[in-house]
């Protein structure tokens, strides 16, 4: 709870924290609950994308990627550079890029850079755990 509302602002901006690079959730309760209750899926994060090629629409491509994760927050464009802002489910693996059509026959891929990323394993794209942690991909084991 907070006893100005500006701080909760300043903390809901700043967006994500991490501590020790794990991620740390908050949200808005309307109402009391019980700790069991709360479920916390997701977070806002930054995304930087680029350098885009100059045939991209930069509005178009933002409103692409958005789309892929249920909206944008916000958006910013630099040059050949843009950044989105999106609300990011934590539960779900992390997209990596998405493929763009270029016209009717060729595909390009744009790959998505996150900002602050917490602790991450690359092999399931799930946040919050490494290799040794993993349990939806098990290591190939050694032959001998």
């Amino acid at each position: 709870m907070f006893e100005i509302e500006e701080d909760l602002e300043t903390i809901m901006e700043g967006q994500p924290w991490l501590f020790r690079k794990n991620l740390v959730t908050f949200d808005r309760s309307a109402k009391l609950m019980e700790r069991s209750q709360i479920r916390l899926n997701s977070s806002p994060f930054w995304i930087k994308i680029g350098p885009c090629l100059p045939k991209f629409d930069k509005k178009d491509l933002l409103h692409a990627i958005g789309v892929t994760f249920g909206g944008v927050l916000r958006s910013e464009i630099n040059g050949e550079f843009c950044r989105l802002r999106i609300k990011l489910d934590v539960q779900k693996p992390l997209h990596r890029g998405i493929f763009v059509s270029i016209d009717n026959q060729r595909k390009s891929w744009i790959s998505f850079k996150y900002e602050k990323l917490p602790t991450f394993y690359f092999g399931c794209g799930r946040i919050g755990h490494g290799l040794q942690e993993c349990i939806g991909i098990k290591p190939a084991k050694k032959q001998n």
